[in-house]
């Protein structure tokens, strides 16, 4: 438990977040200290974002052998990296002399090893110690090795955990929606857009999990698509569900039209419907007739986040002459200023000691399942601290 957390504001938290945790109708919505406390901030770091399966890259970001890129979450530094055997690996990016930090490029491409800059403690790209200077390497070199992240793929998402008795990818996941019929290991980037926000990361997932508040805020979206057309879906590592386009759209974009029309080899009943999933805790997928949207929702601070968008099409789309992206990410860069905006103004009224924990709407199935299940994780780790 953070030094700040006295027994009596853990108490009160926990009475707070019971009441998130209540059944849709009675239930409340989550406290303003998980938006505004570094303290709650640092145990997400440690208990979530440390120990949680978490997306950071595509398998094809690493082309080749030496390929690397890094990530940093919660202060802890990762490598990634492709080695001789075209095998992809995670590694914390520091020297396992002293510590020295060894990599700070974003990503590039290393020439045969990984070189501290320190003392030349040198290692290959599998991570094992080939060469420590001015030394017989007389120790145990096969225990100096660069400490490993476990590393694993999904849809031809690379997925890392930090934790040290990491589940299987594969299980944390058993209990998604078949998405099969999307291909997403065979999906190409074809656009990605940073954005930095002012709000908490869970604001932003907040609102991905809702259309309530599209007709007042979306005129775009909501002219082809329906709120009150969506589905919910809850498993143990996800929430959401498909919305329908509205009559006459076959996708989502600024014109609503598709000139290439459902990717090959979906499912005649998955060519109306777009299907959008949290999946836990910071992974957003838009699943849509033709292509794929993802988000990834980052902590930089309790009031600042920063969320990698990006669209994927289907390789026979991106090959052909007709195709052009710019109509789907005119469209979802405007949604996502528009969404960037509300997030912000909550962010603020999360400050403002006048803030009061609210009912949860109908339409906001989704978002209270994501609150509930942040919820059951914050108090477990508060009643365990």
């Amino acid at each position: 438990m953070p030094a700040n957390f006295t027994a009596v504001a853990r108490a009160d938290l926990l009475a707070r977040l019971r009441a998130t945790r209540a059944p849709l109708a009675e239930a409340r919505t989550l406290p303003r200290a998980v938006y505004t406390s570094k303290a709650i901030l640092d145990l997400e770091y440690h208990e979530l974002f440390g120990k949680a399966w978490l997306a950071v890259m595509r398998d094809d970001d690493l082309p080749g052998a030496g390929s690397f890129l890094t990530h940093e979450i919660g202060g802890e530094r990762i490598l990634i990296i492709r080695g001789e055997d075209l095998r992809l690996r995670a590694f914390h990016n520091i020297c396992r002399h002293r510590g020295s930090h060894l990599i700070d490029a974003a990503r590039g491409q290393l020439q045969g090893e990984i070189r501290c800059p320190y003392h030349a403690w040198t290692y290959g790209y599998d991570g094992r110690l080939t060469h420590a200077s001015r030394t017989a390497l007389d120790f145990a070199t096969a225990e100096l090795g660069l400490t490993p992240i476990a590393l694993d793929t999904f849809g031809g998402f690379v997925f890392i955990n930090l934790g040290p008795a990491a589940g299987s990818l594969a299980e944390s996941l058993a209990d998604l929606p078949d998405l099969s019929g999307y291909r997403l290991s065979d999906l190409q980037r074809v656009h990605r857009v940073d954005y930095e926000i002012n709000a908490n990361w869970k604001i932003a997932v907040e609102n991905y999990s809702e259309c309530y508040h599209c007709p007042a805020v979306h005129p775009q979206l909501s002219r082809i698509s329906d709120l009150v057309s969506g589905h919910f879906e809850e498993g143990i590592s996800f929430n959401g569900g498909p919305m329908r386009l509205r009559p006459g759209f076959s996708t989502m974009s600024m014109s609503g039209w598709s000139k290439l029309g459902p990717m090959r080899g979906l499912p005649a009943d998955k060519g109306e419907l777009v299907h959008y999933y949290v999946v836990y805790p910071n992974l957003m997928l838009g699943l849509h007739p033709d292509y794929l949207l993802v988000h990834r929702a980052w902590p930089h601070a309790a009031d600042r986040s920063h969320i990698v968008c990006e669209w994927f099409v289907p390789p026979e789309h991106r090959a052909d002459p007709a195709f052009n992206a710019d109509d789907i990410l005119e469209f979802w860069d405007l949604t996502n200023r528009q969404d960037w905006a509300l997030c912000e103004r909550v962010q603020r009224g999360a400050t403002s000691m006048g803030y009061r924990e609210g009912p949860y709407h109908p339409a906001e199935r989704c978002v209270h399942a994501f609150d509930k299940w942040y919820a059951e994780q914050l108090s477990d780790w508060l009643w365990s601290a």
